[in-house]
């Protein structure tokens, strides 16, 4: 669903070293949602220029809610801006060789700024290297930990996001039990850094993942294979899911066979918030705002401004869990929404209302 990120460390990273932003540094999310994770800063001026501004962005795929919010808010954040006369947004349905293509269209079309989110941190090493060498600064949707000569590096999730779902579950298991493990795109970067995140957070206890399956992210898909699980008898204690719509297809599995609910972890979409505060279940949420799409955005409008801009910046708020679900969930609006958005509120009911 989204682009590679390193994410190991950083929640503790953000917690003890993270330098606090003054108050004349780029916000690029509002209340707390994205903190620098190093002191090195990007020249201020280096990539200077006079609007107007295209700004191209190439990502790797569309095929989830989550996705496509975090693109309409993206967009949304450059229409609102007169200083960025065209603001491109092409996507490469996961296929490796269109988006090296699409990144070389980019380049040759000139754009003043190059924002990518990389199906794999090497696929596009070469054209992010093009780009630099062209004078382009180049804002990565993921952290690359150095596989990358980006201008400066954006993100959330990651391992940090599977860690949260896999420490709950061994709470909640004491420690011992079995689970099944739900993950999204096979081979897509993120996918794999969330799922290392779970495993490592399982080290050390008794608990088996007893069942392995890649549900794309998709309610459809999710909801077969849970489907498949269940009435194949296996044992099963806790569930772990890299993604939400996976989650509420399988609390509508469990509901529809009568199978006793199990922990299950989420994500911040609105449609399994409500399925969550419906069935009782005991759930955490790591957050993963689609606001990162207008913080890509902003970073490169403030690098084209002259402003200096931290090398690499990372999303990790505090998750959602059964305590403060109610402050999250939108009864409102539909399922498609996720929390937390950036977009205003008459915007988010224009779209999202049910």
């Amino acid at each position: 669903m989204r682009p590679i990120v390193s994410a190991l460390g950083l929640s503790l990273l953000i917690a003890t070293a993270a330098p606090v932003l003054a108050a004349d540094e780029v916000e690029l999310l509002p209340d707390g949602l994205m903190t620098p994770t190093t002191e090195e800063m990007v020249p201020a001026d280096k990539y200077k220029k006079d609007p107007p501004w295209t700004i191209g962005m190439s990502f790797g795929g569309v095929g989830n809610s989550w996705i496509v919010q975090m693109i309409q808010e993206a967009k949304y954040v450059a229409a609102q801006n007169p200083k960025i006369g065209e603001f491109i947004f092409v996507e490469a349905n996961w296929q490796p060789a269109k988006q090296v293509s699409d990144m070389e269209d980019l380049i040759t079309r000139k754009v003043d700024a190059l924002i990518v989110g990389p199906i794999a941190f090497p696929l596009v090493k070469t054209q992010v290297d093009a780009a630099i060498a062209a004078g382009i600064p180049v804002i990565t949707f993921g952290v690359s930990d150095g596989e990358l000569n980006s201008t400066t590096e954006i993100m959330g999730g990651g391992e940090e996001f599977g860690r949260v779902g896999g420490e709950f579950l061994r709470d909640k298991l004491g420690g011992e039990g079995t689970v099944w493990a739900f993950r999204g795109v096979a081979g897509v970067g993120e996918e794999t850094l969330r799922y290392n995140g779970f495993v490592k957070s399982l080290e050390g206890s008794d608990i088996k993942i007893g069942a392995e399956v890649f549900g794309d992210w998709n309610y459809a898909k999710g909801k077969q294979l849970c489907e498949n699980l269940v009435l194949s008898g296996q044992p099963v204690d806790g569930i772990w899911f890299s993604g939400a719509e996976m989650t509420r297809a399988c609390i509508d599995v469990f509901q529809d066979t009568g199978k006793p609910m199990v922990p299950m972890t989420g994500e911040g979409n609105n449609g399994f918030l409500k399925v969550w505060s419906e069935s009782g279940i005991d759930s955490v949420a790591p957050v993963f705002t689609p606001g990162l799409g207008p913080a890509v955005v902003r970073a490169a409008v403030a690098l084209l401004e002259g402003k200096p801009v931290y090398k690499t910046y990372f999303s990790s708020p505090p998750p959602i869990t059964n305590a403060n679900l109610s402050d999250y969930v939108r009864d409102d609006l539909n399922d498609a929404f996720w929390v937390p958005s950036t977009l205003p509120e008459d915007e988010i009911q224009k779209t999202f209302k049910r």
